[in-house]
């Protein structure tokens, strides 16, 4: 990356969404232009398996450095590839089942098929704790368990199978998002859990998954949502996790000791937005310690971004150690992540199928 210009050195810092199932005029452009370091598709970008390996080769081709091409493959109600493939279980029917067996073989096949389609990086799995179930959070169906030792139990299990089958896992939303009611993507959640309970629970999740060896967590995807317990203050200084020095440096970098990468959550959302100025978002989770920033849905704010970076660095709000420090950080994941499959239908279609046995092995278990 020595030999990238500033500006595509600060594209590194970028993940982001296209708009369609093929990169038009536009879209190459922009991919060119900003060089970002990752790419995530969503059910807009899928129409057919082949078409979706071709999408992932293309957009490879027109970056200089390799990018991260990830996806939200949850399962259930968060499942991008059920118009190409049978629908994959959600977190919800692998808790109800509390077989770590069966996690784990659900994030094997997820790696699977993932792999196959071209993508090496899954924003999988949510290690948030079911607290308000019934809110309308966004979260429904998305949770592992209530318990802090189930959650750990199936999402070591699931990341286990996923990661050793070459697909990278990213763990959200730190610091813990189950304590929330509302949603994210329209307004700023307040978590008002006490510090203790936090770092007992929530955050002990994502101390546990760090230091095991075979389903480590190399990237944590940070929340949008105001942590009083953390950050104090009046209403007016509701910081969002994902811009907040305090969370993203002094807990996660610095008492926790997290080596892996740290990713804002969309920075598009409601909870961003309707707060401040796009830009100053950017700035704000750079600054903050962030490694890459979300940016899943307007080309327009993706070169935005790319400006508004350029410009901090040459105005000097942001050093030169600080990029460094997060363009380490990027390259060693990316070291990790495995090159793409030549897909073949034929194997397409065994990994269909197998998604299939799946669902009939685990409708069987929960009759049990």
């Amino acid at each position: 990356m020595v030999s990238l210009s500033l500006e595509h050195r600060l594209g590194q810092f970028l993940f982001i969404g296209i708009p369609g199932p093929t990169l038009d005029e536009e879209t190459r452009k922009l991919l060119q232009t900003v060089q970002p370091g990752g790419v995530i598709l969503f059910a807009r970008n899928i129409e057919q398996p082949e078409q979706v390996a071709e999408l992932n080769a293309e957009i490879r081709r027109l970056l200089k450095v390799p990018p991260l091409i990830s996806v939200d493959q949850e399962g259930g109600r968060v499942d991008r590839l059920k118009k190409i493939c049978p629908p994959m279980a959600s977190p919800h029917l692998i808790r109800a089942s509390d077989d770590a067996r069966l996690a784990h073989d659900h994030g094997s096949i997820t790696a699977e098929l993932l792999r196959l389609l071209g993508f090496n990086m899954n924003f999988a799995p949510v290690l948030d704790i079911a607290v308000h179930e019934e809110a309308d959070n966004a979260l429904q169906e998305r949770f592992f368990g209530s318990r802090l030792s189930k959650i750990i139990r199936l999402a070591s299990a699931y990341l286990e199978g996923l990661q050793n089958n070459n697909v990278l896992g990213c763990g959200k939303h730190f610091p813990g998002l189950g304590d929330s009611v509302v949603d994210s993507h329209k307004e700023l959640p307040i978590v008002e859990r006490n510090e203790q309970k936090l770092m007992s629970e929530d955050i002990q999740i994502y101390t546990d998954l760090s230091a095991k060896l075979n389903s480590q967590l190399q990237a944590i995807m940070v929340a949008h949502a105001f942590y009083p317990a953390f950050e104090g203050g009046s209403v007016k200084t509701r910081v969002p996790a994902s811009l907040s020095p305090r969370i993203v440096t002094d807990l996660l970098r610095t008492k926790l000791e997290f080596q892996g990468m740290a990713i804002s959550d969309d920075l598009e959302m409601g909870a961003i937005t309707e707060s401040m100025g796009f830009s100053e978002a950017v700035v704000s989770a750079i600054a903050a310690g962030e490694d890459m920033l979300l940016i899943c849905q307007s080309p327009a704010r993706v070169a935005e971004a790319s400006e508004a970076l350029v410009k901090s660095v040459r105005d000097g709000q942001i050093t030169g150690r600080r990029i460094e420090t997060s363009i380490n950080r990027i390259a060693r994941i990316k070291s990790m992540a495995s090159s793409p499959l030549y897909f073949n239908h034929d194997e397409f279609r065994r990994i269909c199928d197998k998604i299939t046995e799946f669902n009939y092995r685990l409708e069987l278990h929960l009759k049990r």
